[in-house]
């Protein structure tokens, strides 16, 4: 079962830089879920007041595009990442907390990128929160973990990375990913 989770979910902290598998940069490390790539953010820009006795609302969107058609601006929202660290999910002997801590460093010390082949899109992220652990079984041996969940804000919407290889970004799990 090691190869689980594999060719899922990638990362990268610079901009120019390659999306590597989670997996790969972090052995012992599986991402269980990300939830938030398709939430939608309240609107910012649409004005409405509703009348004391009807139930008509009188609302504007300020903001047009190059067309003069109205443009709806929401706020970018956030994204968690629920994810497990363990002997059991690598190819070599680590230390759980240890790989736990740099997996966590590696997420809260700048912004970063993420790319999930499940949701077929990519977003800049940032941690704006604390963390903390959610479980942490340690001194068990080859039967330590740790698991966690944390929250990133999303510092740009979501793109898609496309289909059959048409857009940037989406190839064959096996190849690296340029971003």
């Amino acid at each position: 079962m090691k190869n689980e989770l594999k060719g899922k979910y990638y990362i990268k902290n610079k901009p120019n830089g390659t999306y590597t598998d989670v997996t790969e940069l972090f052995d012992g490390v599986r991402i269980l879920t990300i939830k938030g790539f398709f939430d939608q953010g309240e609107t910012t820009n649409v004005y409405n007041a509703q009348w004391v006795n009807s139930q008509t609302e009188d609302f504007i969107i300020p903001d047009t595009d190059e067309n003069n058609e109205p443009v709806v601006v929401r706020k970018n929202m956030d994204i968690e990442i629920t994810f497990i660290v363990g002997q059991r999910y690598a190819s070599e002997t680590i230390d759980a907390a240890k790989r736990h801590d740099q997996f966590i460093r590696y997420l809260t010390n700048r912004d970063v990128w993420i790319l999930s082949k499940y949701a077929k899109k990519k977003v800049r992220c940032m941690n704006l929160e604390s963390y903390s652990p959610t479980v942490a079984k340690l001194c068990r041996g080859d039967k330590s973990f740790m698991m966690g969940t944390i929250k990133l804000h999303m510092l740009e919407m979501p793109t898609d990375m496309g289909q059959d290889g048409d857009t940037e970004g989406y190839e064959d799990p096996t190849t690296p990913i340029d971003g």
